[in-house]
């Protein structure tokens, strides 16, 4: 019975320790794991943005792929600086933190 107390105790308290060591080194801010972007929610961003409706096409096909570009760069950063994954909101049913809106706005900030 003694050795098997002093096994649970070891199995607590090697439990305690990697807890604590988890919490402790986790990121800051967004959850670890997976965060969603809404792409259709981005675009419209980009669109409501400035009035293109008076653009030529081809300037129109640039400044979209400038910002298509800002906001690769964008998701990049947060995923790299938070530890996550970032895949696009259609492809999960639920339950993970969508960035959608932070994203957007440091795209749009550059």
């Amino acid at each position: 019975m003694m050795r098997y107390t002093e096994l649970v105790l070891t199995a607590l308290v090697s439990i305690a320790v990697t807890l604590s060591i988890v919490l402790a080194t986790q990121p800051v801010g967004l959850p670890t794991g997976i965060v969603t972007i809404d792409a259709s929610q981005a675009v419209l961003a980009f669109i409501k943005d400035g009035d293109r409706r008076h653009m030529e096409d081809a300037e129109y096909e640039v400044e979209a792929r400038a910002f298509q570009a800002k906001l690769d760069a964008a998701i990049e950063r947060v995923a790299a600086a938070n530890n996550v994954l970032v895949v696009n909101s259609a492809a999960v049913l639920a339950g993970a933190e969508d960035i959608t809106a932070l994203v957007v706005e440091e795209a749009m900030a550059e």
